[in-house]
């Protein structure tokens, strides 16, 4: 039964990320009819509190976003990298690293493309360079980020599970923090000489000589000055990812019920995102009804829906096997734990998604009950829908760079974020590793 049962959950994966979209999470029910009314399989329970975290956090961002939070840190971001424009290749993948980690989200990196593009082919760098590694560190930073649908999922998973207790997320961000952003510089460093200087490359001369390429010398740049209300909701949701952390450190500051147990950090994180976001409605006197129409809201209600149904069939899938899983492979995943963070990069490829990666595989590493560093250390792994150039942030890059020069070679993989992609998972995963295995 163990292998008819991941045969239709494999199968299940396989015929959501064909088809794509949102049917991944709808693929989830389909294989919950197949367990239960067919198998007779006992389903697990939906994962509640990944699903409320998930809302909490959506909604707070896609408010910031509707009161103009995302644009004004963008126009910050732009005047970071125009003081500094020979260091653009290191600079903008930390500068899109930061801006993921404070918004929670890697698609801040589609307003920061347009500026690395611009600023490069000003100063003769290679586009490719800044661009393949700020894709690559927008996209690892979602598993430092304390408000990411993937960090909050690992947070609720492993704050159900017993024996890991020293995981929380204080101890967490200590280990993904900077293990993530070793990562982020190495990886930059390593395309700093990656391909033909600019002058030189035979794409970029060609679309000189066409007049493709824009002189942006010449364009004249209209800044509009960035609004209170954007300032405003910035500073609300700093705050409370501020408060959400330090209540995490400190755990005399976090309420005693009147049960006497201690409120959960799960349910910190809901009720300061939601306290977060209605503080900026009162104080900017938003239009709420704005929020649901922000690109934040609609591509983080996915991750949503994609925890009810995708999850919801993991979990049914495990529980029920979890004493074979138990019996039979956590000897060898114990002795050879690559196999389990291999494991998780290769889902991430398939999935092209931080969020369904973890909800599909950090319930295994549990239930394999892998040590926390090995489990952490693999989740960062997950950040890896760069090895298949089908992601969104991998496609959009393609057409920012208007020199040409990021591309997906006639082999598919030799693409621009390989090398980057690699180099940033390998260092972060094995600094994760040595982190964690003093920290946890």
């Amino acid at each position: 039964m163990f292998w008819i049962e991941l045969i239709i959950v494999l199968a299940i994966i396989f015929l959501g990320v064909r088809i794509g979209g949102t049917f991944l999470a709808m693929a989830g029910g389909i294989g919950m009819f197949i367990m239960t009314f067919i198998l007779h399989v006992t389903p697990s329970d939906p994962p509640i509190t990944v699903i409320l975290i998930m809302i909490a956090v959506i909604c707070a961002a896609a408010t910031m976003q509707a009161c103009g939070g995302l644009d004004y840190l963008v126009k910050i971001a732009e005047k970071i990298l125009r003081r500094n424009p020979r260091m653009i290749t290191v600079l903008a993948p930390v500068v899109a690293y930061i801006f993921t980690f404070m918004c929670g989200t890697g698609h801040i990196v589609y307003s920061l493309l347009p500026v690395i593009n611009e600023i490069a082919i000003e100063t003769g760098v290679r586009p490719e360079r800044p661009i393949s590694a700020s894709i690559v560190s927008s996209q690892q930073a979602i598993t430092a980020c304390p408000i990411s649908a993937a960090t909050v999922a690992v947070l609720a998973f492993m704050a159900e599970a017993t024996g890991y207790g020293s995981v929380n997320i204080f101890t967490l961000l200590l280990v993904c923090i900077p293990a993530t952003l070793v990562g982020t510089v190495v990886c930059a460093l390593a395309v700093i000489k990656k391909g033909k200087e600019l002058a030189d490359d035979p794409e970029f001369k060609a679309r000189v000589a066409a007049g493709q390429i824009e002189d942006y010398t010449k364009t004249e740049k209209k800044e509009r000055p960035a609004t209170k209300e954007a300032k405003i909701s910035v500073a609300i949701f700093l705050i409370a990812m501020a408060g959400i952390v330090l209540l995490g450190a400190v755990k005399p500051l976090v309420p005693t019920l009147a049960d006497g147990n201690k409120l959960p950090l799960t349910t910190v994180i809901e009720i300061f995102m939601l306290v977060a976001a209605a503080a900026m409605v009162l104080i900017t006197k938003l239009d709420s009804d704005k929020v649901l129409d922000q690109p934040v809201f609609r591509t983080g209600m996915f991750a949503v829906v994609l925890a009810f149904g995708l999850c919801w069939l993991v979990n049914t899938f495990i529980g029920d096997q979890s004493s074979f899983i138990t019996d039979n492979m956590s000897a060898l995943t114990n002795q050879y734990p690559w196999i389990y963070i291999i494991a998780v990069f290769i889902v991430g490829a398939i999935t092209t998604s931080q969020s369904s990666t973890t909800m599909i595989m950090v319930p295994i590493g549990i239930a394999l009950g892998l040590p926390a560093n090995i489990i952490v250390a693999g989740w960062i792994a997950c950040s890896s829908n760069y090895f298949i150039p089908a992601s969104g942030q991998c496609v959009a890059a393609i057409a920012f760079d208007s020199a040409g020069t990021t591309k997906i070679g006639k082999f598919v993989l030799n693409h621009s974020y390989m090398v980057p992609g690699l180099v940033c998972t390998v260092v972060s995963v094995a600094a994760a590793l040595l982190l964690g295995s003093v920290i946890f």
